[in-house]
Parts: structure tokens; sequence; C-alpha cells
């Protein structure tokens, strides 16, 4: 007999002797819940999901860890389940998940979402998306918590940057939404077991990667949730990945057009020096996005009386930019026109709010080298990818060498990324998995609640983009249906993640919780906290197209001397 047989055996023998007993406790002793169908942790161990049981097409699920976990500092005691979905293609990697099972359960579940290429089983003891340290992780807070790798392992230093297994369609699929789906179905068998009751709510919640896998749980399978959060979500993939990420590295790998950390310095304090006073206040943030937009251009910027463009044109140093920067920096300022057809019918990419950010300035923020690698790097962009490689750029690269052309890889630098060249057909049919979330429908008629936040500054998400898959969903739903299931806030500086500008704090399950739970509306209340730029500084979270505008007095440091302006 195998070990793995014995382990299944045995499991079974307690299971049966459990529910022969009345039940037992998490820790094996005899239940006092009076559940008989309660499985402690160690009998779950080599439990068995049926294909049956996971509404998508898999092979089925095993769970093949199961262990207790006492209580930490700020974690409570808990039942760690890991376990694997097996896949329907041979050649396609397992689904790694894991569920963790409070002792003290509140009687609901959260999904915990991933990030880039993921390729690691997500924390599922980590906090909801904009937790800042001491907010309470859904685990904390008694709920069971799953997650995923997103549909495989990576064995590399960075698995979130490691998109090699996504060569299998099945292995796509998964990433760019499946996985969720497949993961919440086995999770709910083994909560079921546990406890001997599913969850009565569920929320789904995610930040990047995590926040388009929240989006794809949401639309594609509302019956499943009751709210969800999505920060900054990397949706509509071959858009953004294949238009926007190769647009804007192609624009910083043309020759003389890369700016150094000292010229994004210069850039960021004539934005300032143009567009900081537009809300009111001086204080180091550009909240009339919009508007500063409209108005700012390098070509014709100042600062301090001088001329942002160097004289001429030509580079002399970082007192200025060169005519090649400005041309880069306008460039992914514009939008990228794609003339090739893609299934969400977009025909366009957006562009970013370069001019709003601080994109690694090199300055003492402990989050600087974070926003530089995210954002525009170290140094130009290369082929093959180099040490000064961006995050976006080796999705980008990513996305190209494994899903859209394995068999000959392709050049993100030189790839044609408005009409697609020979791979059109390839890039259409792929764009049709990035569909299904822009159908909210049953998920309004049900009840459901979700909030979408999104920085400005952001390189890795547009902010562009994410309004106009929000206003997608207004005019697809009508006004008020969405307006009741709908929360979409824009956080003036805030980055991808982490921001050396205003970086986000915000309770945000703690917001969900009230509107699903207690009627309670996050639309007007709510209060965001910068951990960054000024730490403890406030600022109301305001709804797009609104942003705070400064009332004329008080603090400025402080969200009631703010008010949300609709322009």
């Amino acid at each position: 007999m195998s070990s793995r047989q014995s382990l299944c055996i045995t499991a079974v023998a307690v299971s049966i002797t459990c529910a022969w007993a009345g039940g037992c406790s998490t820790d094996g002793s005899a239940a006092t819940d009076g559940s008989p169908s309660s499985v402690p942790c160690a009998a779950l161990l080599g439990m068995r999901i049926a294909a049956a049981e996971i509404a998508l097409p898999t092979s089925g699920g095993l769970v093949t860890g199961a262990a207790a976990v006492p209580a930490g500092a700020s974690i409570p005691a808990h039942c760690l389940v890991t376990g694997s979905i097996l896949p329907v293609d041979r050649a396609a990697p397992n689904i790694g998940f894991q569920v963790s099972l409070p002792v003290a359960w509140n009687g609901k579940a959260a999904f915990l979402g991933g990030s880039g290429f993921d390729g690691m089983i997500t924390d599922t003891t980590g906090t909801a998306p904009g937790g800042a340290p001491g907010t309470l992780s859904p685990l904390a807070r008694g709920y069971a918590v799953f997650g995923s790798d997103g549909g495989h392992e990576s064995t590399a230093a960075n698995p979130y940057l490691d998109g090699a297994a996504l060569v299998n369609d099945e292995a796509y699929a998964n990433w760019v939404g499946d996985s969720p789906k497949k993961t919440r179905d086995a999770a709910v068998q083994i909560i079921r077991a546990h406890y001997g009751a599913a969850p009565a709510k569920a929320y789904a919640l995610g930040g990047s990667t995590g926040g388009r896998e929240t989006l794809a749980a949401v639309s594609r399978f509302p019956a499943d949730w009751d709210g969800a959060v999505a920060f900054y979500p990397a949706r509509d993939v071959v858009v953004l990945g294949i238009g926007g990420y190769a647009a804007m590295a192609q624009a910083l790998a043309a020759a003389g057009a890369f700016p150094d950390a000292a010229k994004r310095a210069l850039l960021w304090d004539a934005v300032l020096a143009a567009c900081d006073a537009l809300d009111g206040a001086t204080d180091g943030l550009v909240s009339d996005i919009t508007g500063c937009n409209a108005i700012f251009d390098p070509a014709t910027a100042t600062l301090n009386g001088a001329a942002l463009r160097c004289a001429g044109g030509t580079d002399s140093g970082d007192t200025c930019l060169s005519d090649a920067q400005i041309a880069a920096i306008k460039a992914i300022n514009a939008p990228v026109s794609l003339t090739s057809p893609v299934a969400s019918g977009e025909t366009s990419f957006p562009g970013w709010n370069i001019y709003g950010a601080a994109q690694g300035t090199g300055g003492s923020s402990p989050f600087e080298p974070y926003v530089e690698v995210v954002d525009l790097g170290s140094g130009a962009p290369a082929s093959p990818l180099g040490p000064t490689a961006t995050w976006s750029a080796t999705l980008c690269d990513g996305l190209m060498r494994f899903v859209l052309s394995p068999e000959s890889p392709l050049d993100y630098l030189t790839f044609d990324v408005r009409g697609f060249g020979a791979h059109a057909s390839r890039v259409a049919t792929l764009s049709a998995l990035d569909t299904a979330d822009t159908d909210l429908s049953g998920f309004a008629a049900k009840g459901g609640k979700l909030v979408i936040l999104q920085g400005t500054a952001d390189m890795m998400m547009s902010a562009r983009f994410t309004e106009r898959y929000v206003s997608t969903i207004q005019s697809r739903l009508g006004a008020s249906v969405a307006s009741g299931m709908l929360r979409y806030y824009e956080v003036p500086g805030y980055q991808h993640g982490f921001s050396t500008v205003f970086n986000v704090a915000w309770d945000s399950l703690t917001a969900l919780e009230n509107w699903v739970e207690r009627s309670v509306d996050p639309a007007q209340h709510e209060v965001v906290t910068d951990l960054a730029g000024i730490p403890g500084r406030t600022r109301p979270l305001c709804q797009y197209p609104a942003y705070p505008r400064y009332a004329g007095s008080g603090d400025v440091n402080q969200a009631q001397s703010f008010s949300c302006f609709s322009p």
C-alpha cells in the first residue's frame, strides 16, 4: 500500500468516526457545534473534489496538505489547507490553491487575488487591497480565506514576472480568468466539509491581476459573490499588455529618448509648477488630472523662468529635456490607435497620465526603487530584456513570447502594436477572453456591490483605461442600476500598489461589508490616508470624475478641508 493510499484511508476512517461520534472540532477532539458533517482539520488531508463539483472543466481536485496553525500576533488559530486542481489537458499545470479555515469562523468567505503572471499561491493571511499596517486581515476577522497560484507554479526569482507556463492554452485561460472560479468551487467544498455549512456571504478581493480576477469572478459567476473590491484591475490583457505596454516601451527605446531620474524629477517639478494649484491647494499633488492633461505640454513648459526644453532641442544634460525625450513623453501620454479589431471593440489604448505622476525621480522614499522599476525603469528598454527592464516591459515580452507567438518569439520593441501584423488573427482570438467582465448585469440583478479604486498616477494600469471600463459598465447597465451596484474612486498621486507621492491606506473590506450587509453607502463619507508622501495626511475618497478640491481654508493635510468637486 502506498503512503498516499494509507493517508486517504486514514482520513476517511477519521471522518467516519467523527460522523458516528457526532462530529469533531478543528483540533480533532469531539465537536460541540452539533454538526455531524463537520470534518476536523487533519482529516481533510486526502479529500478529493469531484470534477462535477467544479463548474468549469477540470479533472477534479485533491487536498494535499491540512495542518492546524496556532494563533500568532495578528493571525488567528486556523486550519491551513493546500491542494491542487487538476487540468483537463495533461500537459497543462495544476492550479495550486490554499484555504485558511479559522477556528472562530464568521460564516463568510473571501477570495484574495494574485499579481502579475501569478506563479505562486496568494498568502491567505494577507490583508484586503489598501489595508494599512494594523488593518485586520480577512482571516483575522474570521473569514475562511482562499487563493491560488493563478494556474501554474513558478520557480523563478520573481514568479510574478514569469509567463513561461502560459504557452499552454488551458494555463493561459486559467490565468486570464478561469482559476478564480475553479478555486472558489474547490474551496467551498472544503469549507462545507470542515464547518458543515457553506459560506453565508462571499467577497472577492484583489489588486492588479487580482483585480482582473475579481472582475472576472463577479461578472461570469455572479451567484457566487455578494461583493467585490478591485484595485487598479489589470484587465483587457491584450490591449493593455500588447498595445499599451509595447507602445510605451517603443517610445522610450527610441534613440536618445529615455529620460533618466534627474530629467524625470525636472519634468515632475514642471508639472507641479503648472498643475499643483489647480485644485486650490499647493500640496504636492496633482488632483485635477484632467485639467493638467489639458494644459501641460513639456515642449512649451517652463520651470523657474527657464524653458523645460533644451535649447535647440539637443540634449545638454539634466537641466532640460531634449526633443527626443519630449517626443517619448508625449507619445506615452497620447492614445495608441488600433487598426486591427479586437473582441472587446476597443479602437485605441488611451495612453497614460504621465504628467500627473512622479516616475522614479531619485528621491529618498523607501518606495522609490519600486516605483522606478514599475514605471519607466532606470535605463532604456532593450531586447532581449536587460537588468533595467520595467515590469510592464517584462510582462509584455512574456505575453509575446509565450502566448502570442510561442513558435516564433517576437521582439516587443519592433512589433506592430497598432495593426498586429501577421498576428492580427491570434490577437483577436486571445482578446475574446478579455470581454466577459463587461457584463455585470447578473451581479447587479442579485444586489451585488463592487468597489473599484484606481490611482491617477498608475503606469501599470492606466487610469484612463479603467475610466473607459467603468463608462462601459454604466452605459450597459444604465445610470440608475450602475449606481446601485458600483462605486469607482480615483486617488490623485497613487501609483500601482505603492507610491512616493500618495500611498493609499484604506480599509476597503470594512467599507464593502458595510455596504453589502448594512446598506451603508460608501459614496460620500470614505476617507483615504497617505502613508508615504506626507504620512498621515488624509483626503476624501471621491467618485470619478470628482476629485478632492480645497475649500479655501483649513489644514491642507486634513480631508475635512476638501470636498469632492466634479468638473
